[in-house]
């Protein structure tokens, strides 16, 4: 579909989206639900017709997809979902509506998490101009000595840049926490977890937690340098995505967004603080973690 969004602000896909995360609190339930058809449902409870919207799309989409000739060559989620279930048995094909709700969920978390996520490494880097200016010069020499690569392959070839990205999302985790229910009983550490029970994963603790973080509270990129020691710090103490086949479904394309803006961003400008930028800034826990106020910095062409 035509979503018009990079050339209009006022796209119907783009009004309806920003008015789910504009939605009342209650919105900030939404990340205790488990996402199949009860993410659809609720959105139907969302100030009118929001959730309908977005359900009838999607199934416009399926129904286009269906008919279309040549669509199995498509390489993207819903055609993923699509041929698997052509080619699953009935007891582990997805309904339509388990197709729907992931399609839905998937344009909501790269739309708002990514503009979350970028807004706090701009913070970061306005506020640690020295480490800006590391970043930026990495920038620079990979430009310059790989002139010939596109913005996609330059990204992904700084390791700073990583650096930066896991370091804001480590201190601001897009989801603050995740909650999965026990599957069947479980004993650990001599605590009984029985089945059907909720369990709370408290991603934002866990990033602070000063065993595995010295000097939690401090952005300090170089914790993720490749030739860091960083052995005795367990896998599951960074989980700005999840872990685990319930990892976040959007990760690698919300990844690409953000290196790629801020490869072309930081090329030409750079972030400082303005006279309004709130230092320590403060957060809000909605749906997922963004800023309570927004971000104010001053860009300057460099």
């Amino acid at each position: 579909m035509d979503a018009n969004i990079q050339t209009d602000p006022n796209s119907e896909i783009l009004r309806k989206t920003r008015e789910v995360f504009g939605a009342p609190s209650s919105l900030r339930l939404l990340h205790r639900l488990p996402f199949g058809s009860y993410l659809l449902r609720f959105l139907n409870h969302l100030r009118g017709t929001k959730g309908d919207y977005f359900e009838n799309l999607a199934k416009n989409i399926i129904k286009a997809r269906r008919r279309e000739e040549g669509a199995r060559e498509r390489v993207d989620l819903l055609q993923l979902m699509l041929t698997i279930n052509q080619a699953a048995d009935e007891t582990s094909r997805l309904s339509d509506d388990e197709i729907v709700a992931q399609s839905v969920f998937f344009l909501l978390v790269g739309y708002k998490n990514t503009s979350n996520t970028l807004a706090f490494i701009s913070y970061f880097l306005a506020i640690n101009p020295l480490l800006q200016d590391k970043l930026r010069s990495e920038i620079q020499e990979a430009k310059t000595s790989a002139s010939a690569t596109s913005v996609y392959d330059l990204a992904q070839s700084i390791d700073y840049l990583d650096s930066v990205i896991n370091e804001s999302v480590r201190l601001c985790p897009p989801i603050f926490q995740m909650n999965r229910s026990c599957q069947e009983d479980y004993d650990f550490n001599g605590v009984h977890i029985p089945a059907g029970m909720e369990v709370i994963i408290p991603t934002y603790a866990i990033h602070r937690d000063p065993d595995a973080w010295p000097n939690p509270e401090k952005f300090d990129p170089d914790r993720f340098r490749s030739d860091t020691d960083d052995c005795d710090r367990h896998s599951y103490q960074f989980l700005p995505f999840g872990a685990g086949p319930r990892n976040c479904l959007a990760m690698r394309f919300a990844l690409m967004e953000i290196k790629i803006a801020l490869v072309k961003v930081l090329s030409k400008y750079k972030f400082v603080q303005s006279p309004e930028t709130q230092v320590p800034l403060a957060l809000h826990t909605g749906v997922m973690l963004s800023p309570r106020n927004g971000v104010f910095l001053r860009v300057e062409t460099a």
